[in-house]
């Protein structure tokens, strides 16, 4: 790798967007990350640190990670330099407008939900993900007639091999390199099960038994997140969730997510999902 490059593409439909990225040097994201579609990761060379959830995985060149839809999520540096990716970004709708039969459907997504969900494939069946994904950034660059077609076969196509090819890849929760420090995790999973209380970093940290300084920053680099942005994320999507399956007021939405203040509430709300919670509503009852 030489130069930093990107490429992207958006399907017509808004079921599939694609971002190539080579990045030089180090990088971690800084945006906080929730979207209401599948993620599908794969990197193409380099090492990553992929927090997903509670956890962090060490992901190496070659594999392909599977982000739930509204699952928090984050990639770091790992320390080494240069990377190159393809993220796929995949609405549930995709499979309908293919025509894909729903029980198909169906295990095509059932990656997403694995305990590890990531497939680290053993040779030749790499060698065959590596050429799928080198066709797709080929026809992202060098779009011809038919590419926006092509391109959305070829992401069931991934989509099916990695399935067929599971039992080839699936990584064990035993096999996974301890990246996330213990007491990270333990904060991380209390956080998840606690996010509607009145929660407050001193307060975290006097019940774990470290210095808020301490736990702040030791957050911080094994996450990529600050405690609060981490916080907000996960009341924020209860939030969603909450506006897609509920009539309640809004208002109440943002008590019942953990946000004792509303105006706070739709400020954080607007900028992680681009929306207002009104208009998130809105919009995912027009889509139904």
């Amino acid at each position: 790798m030489t130069k930093p490059f990107r490429a992207d593409y958006h399907d017509p439909t808004g079921y599939l967007s694609m971002e190539y990225d080579r990045r030089i040097g180090y990088f971690s994201m800084s945006a906080d990350h929730l979207h209401d579609h599948y993620e599908l990761y794969y990197l193409l060379s380099g090492e990553r640190i992929y927090f997903i959830k509670d956890r962090s995985y060490r992901v190496r060149a070659g594999d392909l990670v599977f982000v739930d839809r509204n699952a928090v999520h984050k990639t770091l540096d790992s320390g080494r330099p240069d990377h190159d990716r393809l993220v796929l970004y995949i609405n549930p709708e995709l499979f309908a407008d293919l025509a894909v039969p729903p029980e198909l459907a169906e295990g095509l997504k059932e990656p997403f939900g694995w305990d590890v969900p990531i497939l680290r494939l053993p040779s030749p069946a790499s060698e065959a993900v590596e050429r799928m994904v080198g066709d797709m950034v080929n026809e992202m660059i060098h779009p011809q007639a038919g590419s926006s077609w092509l391109l959305r076969h070829r992401t069931v196509e991934l989509l099916l091999f990695a399935y067929r090819s599971r039992h080839l890849g699936m990584v064990r929760s035993a096999d996974t390199e301890p990246v996330l420090h213990p007491k990270t995790q333990a904060v991380v999973r209390y956080l998840n099960d606690n996010y509607r209380q009145a929660l407050t970093l001193p307060e975290v940290a006097e019940a774990f038994r470290i210095s808020p300084h301490y736990l702040s920053r030791l957050f911080k680099q094994t996450t990529g997140f600050t405690f609060s942005d981490y916080l907000n994320l996960l009341r924020v999507k209860e939030a969603q969730r909450l506006l897609r399956e509920s009539d309640d007021s809004i208002t109440d939405i943002a008590w019942r997510s953990g946000f004792s203040n509303f105006s706070h509430f739709g400020k954080m709300f607007k900028r992680t999902v681009q929306l207002s919670p009104r208009a998130y509503r809105q919009q995912y009852r027009m889509r139904s």
